[in-house]
């Protein structure tokens, strides 16, 4: 019997050995240096073997249940889905269906440097009725083959920076669009455009930025800081979409939002939680959500949010449905 009340604990323990160092570096902010980032993004993932460690605790003693128990719940608190934003009134839904606000469904998609199914990618926006395609990693091959599957059809407006491997980045409308000056300072191309949907201008910003990994933590922080300073300036409504590299796990990231950006993943009425978008493999379910669509905060009511999986990437895709209010919001 002491054999396998033994082997209780040490099970126990060894699941909150392996789901401490996500749950530290979390705590610390998940900002450099290496692998602070790195780690703090396995949060979500980490609160799996938190919360097994508890139940196998709890079949040996209270007292080390409960000693367990102090990460497993700090671990869920951090993952908890932010509340939705209020519904409309009845007031408001009966103007609106006179006076409906305007729409736009934004898909964003990293295609893993140019590797994902044009056709494929074509066929989701036909089906998902898409008004504004975000692309990260574009290479110029993959422009061409997106034309030739007939995007141009489709959203026959664009703002294209297509390069070699995974710098590249595009932006496709289906209402005309008038190019903006790139985010400046970033590695990889972060094309700009306003769109006009429904008669207002809308400030789309397609970006990718570098991941912290192999010594580039403090260049993936900086990034961060240059966009929030490049967004913060611009007036009106903006969608900020694409892989940013970075979760709601990092500090930096959170920092982001707080200067006036809600993640649609987190703030749409209809949501599929968690949404993780990375990695996606047919023998691997994502474990964080490194791609966003974000929106002012008080600019846009977002309805919807989704991701999509595009055979061909390893990034799934995210669609976001959200209708723009004037600057007071709807609440």
């Amino acid at each position: 019997m002491m054999t396998i009340m033994n082997a209780v604990v040490v099970l126990a323990l060894v699941l909150a050995v392996v789901a401490l160092p996500p749950a530290v570096c979390r705590a610390l902010g998940g900002q450099p240096p290496d692998p602070v980032p790195k780690l703090a993004a396995l949060a979500p993932a980490a609160t799996l073997p938190a919360v097994a460690a508890v139940a196998v605790a709890a079949a040996y003693a209270w007292w080390l249940a409960i000693l367990l128990a102090v990460p497993a719940v700090t671990l869920v608190s951090w993952q908890v889905p932010p509340p939705r934003r209020a519904r409309a009134t009845a007031t408001q839904l009966q103007r609106g269906r006179d006076d409906r606000p305007p729409s736009l469904r934004l898909l964003t998609l990293n295609v893993e440097g140019g590797k994902a199914s044009a056709g494929s990618v074509v066929q989701c926006l036909r089906g998902n009725r898409v008004d504004v395609l975000a692309v990260q990693e574009l290479t110029p091959g993959l422009a061409r083959q997106l034309a030739e599957a007939g995007l141009g059809g489709l959203l026959p407006f664009s703002e294209l920076d297509a390069r070699p491997r995974y710098a590249g980045a595009g932006i496709w409308s289906r209402w005309p669009l008038q190019p903006l000056p790139p985010v400046p300072g970033l590695v990889c191309a972060a094309p700009r455009a306003v769109v006009s949907a429904g008669g207002q201008p809308v400030t789309v910003t397609a970006v990718h930025l570098m991941p912290p990994m192999r010594h580039r933590g403090r260049r993936w922080q900086a990034e961060l800081g240059l966009l929030r300073s490049a967004l913060t300036e611009v007036a009106g409504a903006q969608l900020v979409a694409g892989d940013f590299n970075a979760t709601r796990d990092h500090r930096p990231f959170r920092q982001f939002l707080a200067d006036g950006f809600v993640d649609c993943a987190d703030a749409a009425q209809r949501r599929r939680w968690p949404a993780f978008t990375w990695p996606s493999m047919r023998r691997c379910r994502p474990v964080m959500r490194l791609d966003h669509v974000l929106a002012s905060r008080t600019r846009f009511v977002v309805r919807e949010s989704r991701t999509i999986r595009i055979p061909g990437t390893d990034h799934r895709g995210v669609l976001a449905v959200v209708e723009l209010t004037g600057p007071a919001g709807l609440q």
